[in-house]
């Protein structure tokens, strides 16, 4: 979104020694450990935050390699990557996740999505560390999975390992070129965003954004933030919005949507 405050700082490790060091230091000095992949689902606080965020973004951390039909990847490796190299060894399954902006540890937190996929759909399992430093691997059976939410709340996701499927290769290409038609087709992409702002309905036969859209919303601002006139679930900068302003224009949404609706959107973005 490109707006927000600053915090104490952010930390990227070398490796896992690194996380380990850093969550005992702040521990022992009372600050906040907030992990961060590539920022783009989130709107931090103008008012800046006592916190230090972690990266995964070193060599360490974005490693992926294949083990038979599966993909391990470090929580550092961009989405992207991981279609691109389960399209070159002709694995199928990961194709939904073609143009998510997005790290691997943090589609495996927010169990991210599209097209009717889920990153909870493909995962094995994650490693991650918990707030005692302690390594736990933990299969997808373990992990409370629901719509846009994991139960990894409070875990630092570390790496993650994908069950994939033989295929052929024309067919995966075909299946991300179809799906990164539809996204760059319908998504805004003129200015600063954090992708869809509002987790669609359960059950619902109708969309976030045609609930938004229903409503008149589509273009309506607060000072610099706006609901995108291409779609209705994106909020975007027009280029001096602050965090304020989005967080005023998405509750004036949730209370149109509620009014007309009767039902309570819920944030997909996370709110810091």
């Amino acid at each position: 979104m490109k707006t927000g405050g600053k915090s104490i700082g952010m930390y990227i490790p070398e490796n896992i020694n690194g996380v380990k060091d850093m969550l005992f230091l702040c521990r022992s000095n009372k600050i906040s450990l907030l992990p961060i992949g590539n920022g783009s689902n989130i709107i931090i606080s103008d008012n800046g935050l006592n916190n230090v965020f972690l990266k995964l973004s070193s060599t360490y951390f974005k490693s992926a390699a294949p083990r038979g039909n599966d993909i391990i990847c470090g929580a550092g490796v961009m989405v992207n990557r991981l279609c691109d190299l389960a399209q070159g060894l002709s694995l199928s399954g990961a194709e939904f996740l073609i143009g998510i902006p997005a790290t691997i540890g943090g589609v495996v937190f927010q169990n991210a999505g599209a097209f009717g996929g889920s990153v909870s759909r493909i995962l094995r399992y994650a490693e991650c560390m918990d707030k005692a430093g302690n390594i736990r691997i933990l299969n997808r059976d373990d992990i409370c999975f629901k719509y846009r939410h994991s139960g990894l709340k409070g875990l630092i996701v570390l790496s993650a390992c994908f069950k994939l499927k033989r295929s052929r290769k024309t067919l995966i290409e075909g299946l991300m070129n179809k799906y990164l038609t539809r996204r760059l087709s319908s998504q805004d992409y003129t200015a600063p965003s954090a992708g869809c702002v509002f987790k669609n309905p359960a059950g619902s036969a109708i969309s976030a954004a045609e609930m938004i859209d229903r409503c008149g919303l589509k273009g309506r601002s607060i000072d610099g933030a706006q609901v995108s006139t291409r779609h209705a679930n994106f909020i975007i900068n027009k280029g001096h919005a602050s965090s304020k302003d989005i967080i005023r224009l998405i509750s004036l949404v949730k209370k149109r949507v509620k009014s007309v609706f009767n039902f309570t959107l819920e944030t997909e973005v996370e709110i810091i």
